[in-house]
C-alpha cells in the first residue's frame, strides 16, 4: 500500500512540474513580446529625436538658411493652394446640391408631364378660341360702322355656327350624384360632340342658298324654319328630330339624363311650345 501511495504522489508531483514548466514558458514568451514592443517604441523615439537634432543643427548652419527659407516659401504657397482648393471644393459642393435640387425638380416635372400626356382629355375646352372670336367679331363690328363692307362679308360671318362648350372635370364633379348616376365624364362630352355636329349640320342647311338645295334639303329647311319661335330668334337650338337626322345617338332615358346634366351645367336651356321641346345653346 505504501508503495502504491508513493507512486501516486510521484506521478502527481511530475504532473505539477510539467504544468509549472509550461506556465514559465508562456510567461517567458509574453515577457519577450512585451520587451520587443518596448524596444521598437524606444528606437522610434530615438530616431525622431536624432532627426529633430539634425534639423536644429541645420537651422544654426548658415549654408542651409536659404534652403530652409525656400522650403518655408514653398510650404506657404502649398498652404495657399490648399486653401484655394478647399474654397473651390466648397463651391462645387454648393453647386452640386443646387444641381441635385434642380434634377429633382426636373424629374418631378417630367413625371407630371408624363401623367398629363397619358391622361389628356378626349375633348379640350376652347374658351380662348371663342374669346378671340368674340373679340374679332367686336372689332369687325366697329370697323363695319366706320367702313361698311359688302354684303358678301356679312353673309360669310353668319356662317359661323356657335358650339356648346365641353364640360370641365370640375363642372362634372359639381353635378349631384343622383343626377348623373353612373354617367361618366367622357360619356357626357361625347354627347356634346354629337350635339355640336347636329347644330352645325342644321345651320349649314339654313345658311345654304335656296337655289343650290335639293328637294330633301329644301323640305328640311322649311321644317327648321317652322320650329323657330320668337324666343329662339338669333339663338342656336336643336330638337330631338335633328339628333335622329344627323347623328347615331339614341334618344332614350340615358340621353335625357345627359341633357339634364347639361342644363344643370348651364350649357343649354329648354324652350317649349307647339308640342315641341327646343334645346337652346347657352
Amino acid at each position: 500500500m505504501n508503495e502504491d501511495f508513493e507512486a501516486i504522489l510521484e506521478s502527481a508531483i511530475s504532473i505539477d512540474k510539467e504544468a509549472w514548466f509550461q506556465c514559465m514558458l508562456c510567461q517567458q514568451r509574453m515577457t519577450s513580446v512585451d520587451l520587443h514592443d518596448v524596444s521598437v517604441q524606444l528606437n522610434n523615439k530615438i530616431s525622431s529625436i536624432k532627426r529633430y537634432m539634425q534639423l536644429k543643427n541645420m537651422c544654426s548652419d548658415p549654408s542651409f538658411t536659404n534652403i530652409l527659407q525656400k522650403i518655408g516659401l514653398e510650404l506657404s504657397s502649398i498652404r495657399n493652394t490648399l486653401d484655394i482648393f478647399q474654397m473651390q471644393i466648397q463651391q462645387q459642393q454648393t453647386e452640386l446640391r443646387s444641381l441635385q435640387n434642380l434634377r429633382n425638380a426636373v424629374q418631378k416635372d417630367s413625371e407630371i408631364a408624363h401623367h398629363l400626356f397619358g391622361n389628356i382629355p378626349a375633348h379640350l375646352p376652347k374658351k380662348a378660341a371663342q374669346t378671340s372670336t368674340a373679340d374679332s367679331k367686336g372689332t369687325r363690328a366697329q370697323e363695319g360702322l366706320a367702313n361698311p363692307e359688302p354684303e358678301k362679308s356679312s353673309a360669310r360671318n353668319k356662317h359661323i355656327v356657335r358650339e356648346m362648350e365641353y364640360l370641365l372635370i370640375e363642372d362634372f364633379n359639381l353635378v349631384p350624384g343622383y343626377m348623373k348616376g353612373r354617367m361618366t365624364y367622357d360619356q357626357v362630352n361625347a354627347v356634346i360632340k354629337e350635339l355640336n355636329a347636329t347644330v352645325k349640320a342644321k345651320y349649314k342647311i339654313l345658311n345654304q342658298p335656296m337655289k343650290s338645295m335639293s328637294n330633301t334639303t329644301r323640305n328640311q329647311y322649311h321644317a327648321f324654319k317652322e320650329q323657330e319661335t320668337q324666343e329662339t330668334k338669333g339663338q342656336y337650338f336643336f330638337v330631338e328630330a335633328n339628333i335622329k337626322d344627323f347623328t347615331h345617338l339614341k334618344v332614350d332615358k340615358k340621353f335625357h339624363v345627359i341633357l339634364n346634366i347639361l342644363r344643370h351645367c348651364h350649357r343649354l336651356r329648354e324652350v317649349r311650345g307647339s308640342r315641341l321641346v327646343r334645346y337652346v345653346l347657352l
